[in-house]
């Protein structure tokens, strides 16, 4: 005798509302275990970003600077100290040459900044960021010819 028969009406309906709910659960569950990543990756990035657009910053400052002395500016590494996941504020010892240069951000920052003179005719800005706190540090340096660009790691965004 077929089993279904016997079951009251009302009961094949709610194992059918389960069987539905269980599907959903499933799916919703794929979902999160790749959306959560790919969200935290996505703000990872854009914490990273502020490392290109201050870098861009620096370098008109430095052409600016140039044009109107003749010279590149050297600033030591500021913050003194890498931020990593927290930001800090942009101060260190070498804050009377980012003041020369004309240039400081107007708020805390995730980034170390640096800029050296390896001659006459031009300058290396970098910036490093760990935005993550994973100990891999993303870099990206730019100069008078080129702007902001990551150099590493290859396998970090």
């Amino acid at each position: 005798m077929d089993r279904t028969s016997t079951e009251p009406q009302g009961w094949r309906r709610h194992r059918r509302t389960l069987i539905a709910a269980s599907v959903v659960v499933v799916i919703l569950g794929a979902l999160l275990t790749t959306a959560i990543p790919r969200y935290v990756n996505l703000a990872h990035y854009g914490k990273r970003s502020e490392g290109t657009w201050r870098l861009e910053q620096i370098r008109r400052a430095q052409i600016q600077y140039f044009e109107q002395h003749g010279e590149y500016v050297a600033v030591g590494a500021t913050p003194q100290q890498m931020p990593g996941k927290r930001q800090l504020p942009f101060e260190s010892e070498h804050t009377a040459d980012w003041e020369r240069l004309g240039w400081k951000p107007d708020s805390m920052v995730r980034c170390q900044y640096e800029v050296t003179v390896p001659d006459s005719t031009n300058f290396r800005a970098v910036a490093r960021c760990d935005v993550d706190g994973d100990g891999k540090m993303s870099v990206f340096v730019s100069s008078r010819d080129s702007p902001p660009q990551r150099t590493s790691p290859d396998d970090h965004l």
